[in-house]
């Protein structure tokens, strides 16, 4: 569709680019950007041989742009103050997230941002003239970080670009952003990569077993990125998430008070992205023990590691109180992300989901 776009000269000059984490849509988008610039594009993709090709491949072409959120540390800062970083990350790991990102640049508890100063940076870039003669190409990274003046300050410049411009919006979510963003932009949707097509990418490339390959595929459900990092060894949390986990669940269905907070503590001694990250764990634990209780074990994505405790776990917990589990998870997470004091917070989940257990037969045997 989008080779095609190029060919009949039918490009938008602003596209969002949509997926969940590790599905592709940054590369995706300079896949693009590349074909655009080529000098010689083929059937299928872009030459790689031309001028153009080489520069886009080291992010060196002077039409294509990238933005991106960063930390700031001065609310005047630009994101072009660390262009040579972000490129770095990026061309070492095309899947770069978010949260790789800002724990690569940025000190503990920071979030990365797009701001009104980026817009202008923005804004500036796309009103040079075309080096090449041909089209400039602008890739904003997370433009769901903008805040509401920033978003605001470029819908001019996605209503009205000048000539040969493409802006292309890469995003997980196109309702996070402002509906006037999104009236003004062409949605493409990248989906979820395929459990084959990661199987037989991590043994290619990272020369895995098939084994290895197909419980990371499982694991990552259609994110990339994920299942390099479990591959490659790098799952060592998600082995003490579900090792904590455990131990939590069962302390909170004995009601044992003393037990639960020992676990807990060791939650709470996490850094508070780490924190944030074991409560993700926590609810897509809940969401697979309901695709394990309502369509079947084959569907439920638990891995190997997951699966005995998942099995008995899974059922019980879905019949106790599902909703109930589900927002005590999804409101500390919140909280933990406004600053509340982690042990406190920890301490009153655990008597939440001890009231949660105590209302239903304890039955389980996990």
């Amino acid at each position: 569709m989008l080779t095609k776009m190029v060919k009949d000269g039918h490009v938008g000059h602003a596209l969002m680019f949509t997926g969940d984490e590790g599905s592709g849509n940054l590369p995706m988008a300079a896949a693009f950007a590349g074909y655009i610039l080529c000098q010689n594009p083929q059937e299928g993709d872009r030459c790689g041989t031309c001028v153009a090709c080489k520069q886009v491949n080291n992010l060196s072409h002077p039409d294509l742009h990238l933005a991106f959120p960063t930390v700031k540390k001065k609310s005047t800062d630009p994101y072009s103050l660390f262009a040579k970083e972000f490129n770095e990350a990026f061309s070492k790991h095309p899947y770069l997230t978010l949260k790789e990102w800002e724990i690569e640049s940025a000190s503990e508890n920071k979030r990365a941002i797009l701001s009104v100063v980026d817009s202008g940076e923005i804004i500036k870039s796309l009103s040079l003239k075309s080096f090449s003669g041909g089209h400039k190409v602008m890739i904003i990274w997370h433009a769901d970080k903008m805040n509401v003046q920033a978003a605001n300050k470029i819908l001019k410049t996605l209503e009205e670009p000048t000539e040969k411009t493409v802006v292309i919006l890469v995003v997980e979510n196109s309702e996070e952003m402002l509906p006037t963003v999104v009236s003004r932009t062409q949605l493409v949707n990248c989906g979820k990569v395929s459990d084959e097509e990661i199987e037989s990418w991590l043994v290619e490339k990272h020369g895995v077993s098939a084994e290895v390959a197909r419980d990371a595929a499982r694991a990552a459900d259609g994110n990339y990125n994920l299942a390099e990092h479990l591959a490659n060894g790098d799952g060592s949390d998600a082995d003490e998430f579900l090792s904590h986990l455990m131990e939590w669940m069962r302390a909170c269905v004995k009601a044992d008070a003393g037990k639960a907070l020992q676990v807990t503590q060791k939650i709470a001694g996490y850094k508070r992205d780490k924190q944030q990250y074991f409560l993700e764990y926590c609810l897509e634990f809940l969401h697979r023990s309901i695709l394990y209780k309502h369509v079947g074990p084959d569907e439920s994505r638990f891995d190997s590691k997951t699966f005995e405790f998942g099995s008995k776990f899974a059922p019980y917990i879905v019949d106790a109180d599902l909703n109930g589990f589900h927002d005590v998870f999804s409101k500390g997470h919140y909280l933990v992300s406004r600053n509340a004091n982690p042990q406190l917070l920890f301490i009153k989940m655990s008597l939440d989901m001890m009231k949660l257990f105590h209302t239903h037969p304890k039955n389980s045997n996990a």
